[in-house]
């Protein structure tokens, strides 16, 4: 099963767990970048909150070749307000996953009480994702 590791990373937490699954599946890695600097975490979370509450689409700037060679995408991102990052919803859209196993690892930190888990379904279903979409890898790193 060819695998991908789509990641959104800022401080580089969820780079490092999108490496550690890399090394354990041997999937390729892809980096989601978009063309707005998000900056510092700080910055990072009042840009992505007004994203979320404003319904913007920030524009990705990388794009994966050969998508439809992949079986499995693992999903990887920090968790901003419950939720996904626009950016990741983004690039949902701009991809067929039809026929295709999709997972998320969402990396949080001790003081993350939320998890993505319950509003992935819903995300899914509007992405017209086969489910078990939502199927949630929790990596907690220290």
């Amino acid at each position: 099963m060819k695998t991908l590791i789509a990641y959104f990373s800022l401080s580089g937490v969820t780079k490092a767990a999108a490496e550690r699954i890399q090394s354990l599946t041997d999937g390729d890695l892809f980096e989601i970048k978009g063309k707005k600097n998000y900056g510092s975490y700080a910055k990072a979370i009042a840009i992505g909150g007004k994203e979320i509450a404003a319904r913007e689409l920030p524009e990705v700037i990388t794009h994966v070749e050969n998508f439809a060679s992949y079986d499995r995408i693992l999903f990887g991102f920090p968790v901003w307000y419950g939720t996904c990052p626009r950016l990741i919803r983004i690039f949902a859209t701009e991809n067929d996953f039809s026929g295709k196993e999709v997972s998320v690892f969402a990396p949080v930190v001790r003081q993350a009480r939320k998890s993505p888990g319950k509003r992935l379904p819903r995300f899914a279903k509007a992405r017209k994702l086969a489910l078990p979409f939502a199927s949630v890898i929790r990596v907690t790193m220290r």
